[in-house]
């Protein structure tokens, strides 16, 4: 795997594990206490970002097996990215494209964080057998911010997850 890819991967991993474990270890009604109605709690906020990183997965996959040609990298592509990136790590409120804003009313975690382990494994094998001619060609469809790099792609991941630290920390004290 490409340094910089297993740089990224790596500490995603670090994310997904300090995430799962924070509310595989809280008292039960923390895990499920939502804060409002039409709030999340740590655990649906689990699965979210479970479902994220399965949407992800599930993007790449399609585009690699449709044997469409990549196409390089852009300006556009780099104005994008980093626009999605910067309103991520604003401390502002976003509602979550379709394909990720519905999360059942009773979540299993146990069930959520060994998907989630499932997912990252499944994302471990694209990056592993990831060429490096490829990595500034436009591989993944984000609903916001259109085509994006691989490299792109892994850094939004990143910041998708920082941008949902604070929520579950205030949900899980």
């Amino acid at each position: 795997m490409n340094t910089h890819l297993l740089s990224s991967f790596e500490q995603l991993e670090k994310q997904r594990e300090e995430f799962s474990q924070w509310v595989a270890q809280a008292p039960e009604a923390a895990q499920h206490l939502k804060p409002a109605a039409d709030q999340w709690s740590a655990a649906q906020l689990l699965y979210h970002l479970s479902r994220v990183d399965q949407q992800v997965v599930l993007g790449l996959e399609k585009r690699l097996a449709s044997g469409k040609p990549l196409r390089p990298r852009r300006l556009g592509t780099q104005i994008r990215s980093f626009l999605l990136n910067l309103f991520l790590s604003l401390p502002i409120k976003f509602k979550a494209p379709a394909a990720v804003s519905e999360v059942p009313e009773q979540v299993i975690i146990p069930e959520v964080i060994q998907h989630w382990k499932q997912t990252r494994e499944k994302l471990q094998a694209i990056l592993s057998g990831f060429p490096d001619q490829h990595l500034n060609k436009e591989v993944f469809f984000h609903p916001r911010s259109g085509m994006i790099t691989l490299p792109q792609t892994l850094r939004f991941m990143i910041e998708h997850i920082e941008h949902h630290r604070r929520q579950m920390r205030r949900l899980l004290s």
